[in-house]
């Protein structure tokens, strides 16, 4: 897309790509599914022989809920990994979408699947290296913080109820950092979309982002991730509240958290959206303002060049032709010298013989 400014959307909004941001809800919904389905069907099958089913597990104080766990004890390890290893792959394999809600929010004018298909796959491979290196910085980083944490709180002068705010703080304090590097990850991920560049210039370009206008950029991600934050709680306990005693009650409260979820995915796609605007922001100058320059100053150069060039070549001639004339003059002298001495030659003579 560098090559093809034209092309780019210098005042993205999530508002112009809805398409881009229900794609990245269908992905979401689809792992959802998959990981919810395993948990649905285990505790399905200790619940079935109620006549309500499923529906005793959200009465009030949860006993049947821990007895269906109880019963399912032997089934739980497996369905949990299961549903942990799904996780992982699909986090991995969200780099498809993402890249194309990037790609989508980056350019403008009408997209076709031809155009999704290329948003998506052209830095996959980038996309791999960022989500790996940035996993492993945001584990390492959250788990040296939780360890100081953990080492304060063991000191005696805190007690049971003191040492248990210390590792809340800390807790907060890590997922504060590793939500920050989440911040870096998508100004690099942006980058690889917006200006097709690798691992390490996406890298560069982030920092540069970061330092330039550090403040805007976290107070954007900020102001949206506290609203998503907001939204998904109210559509959770909105839900909650319309009941499960009726199909049509669950329906309504499962539309209820839907809706407040492609909310927050509309604030996630204006947050990559402000990106690319900081992005475009901090972007070094290149060079074409001073390249077409250089051309001038070489055309002004060669005449200020020749010109003295010119008067050297022109300088000695002058000084040649009065050589050439003081030597064309010489010459009559001598030629007049030659004739008299010839001509006094045979006057000698006769003088001799007399």
């Amino acid at each position: 897309m560098q090559h093809a400014e034209e092309r780019l959307e210098h005042a993205p909004a999530a508002w112009r790509r809805p398409g881009a941001v229900f794609v990245m809800y269908a992905y979401r919904l689809v792992v959802a599914s998959l990981v919810a389905t395993p948990f649905a069907v285990m505790f399905g099958a200790a619940t079935g022989g109620y006549p309500r089913r499923d529906a005793v597990l959200f009465d009030e104080g949860g006993l049947l809920f821990i007895e269906a766990i109880r019963r399912s004890n032997a089934a739980m390890p497996p369905v949990t990994m299961g549903a942990l290893a799904l996780l992982v792959v699909a986090s991995f394999a969200s780099i498809v979408p993402l890249a194309a809600l990037i790609g989508a929010l980056s350019a403008k004018g009408r997209l076709t699947a031809r155009d999704f298909g290329a948003f998506a796959l052209r830095p996959v491979g980038t996309f791999a290296l960022l989500f790996g290196a940035f996993a492993v910085v945001q584990a390492i980083l959250g788990a040296i913080v939780m360890a100081i944490g953990g080492a304060i709180s063991r000191r005696p002068s805190f007690d049971a109820p003191g040492a248990d705010r210390v590792k809340l703080a800390f807790a907060i304090a890590a997922v504060v950092l590793v939500l920050v590097i989440g911040v870096v990850h998508d100004l690099a991920r942006v980058t690889a979309v917006r200006d097709e560049l690798g691992f390490r210039a996406s890298l560069r370009r982030a920092w540069q982002t970061v330092k330039k206008s550090h403040v805007k950029v976290f107070g954007a991600w900020a102001a949206r991730a506290t609203l998503g934050a907001v939204m998904l709680f109210a559509g959770l306990s909105i839900g909650s509240r319309v009941g499960v005693d009726t199909g049509a009650k669950v329906a309504a409260g499962f539309l209820v958290y839907q809706a407040s979820v492609i909310g927050a995915l509309f604030l996630r796609a204006s947050w990559l959206a402000s990106a690319i605007r900081h992005v475009d922001a901090a972007r070094p100058v290149v060079n074409a303002v001073t390249e077409p320059e250089e051309p001038a100053v070489v055309e002004f150069a060669a005449p200020a060049v020749a010109e003295p060039a010119a008067e050297v070549v022109t300088e000695p001639e002058p000084a040649e032709h009065a050589e050439e004339n003081r030597s064309n003059g010489a010459h009559p002298s001598a030629e007049l010298d030659v004739a008299a001495t010839e001509k006094s030659d045979p006057a000698d003579n006769r003088s001799a013989e007399a």
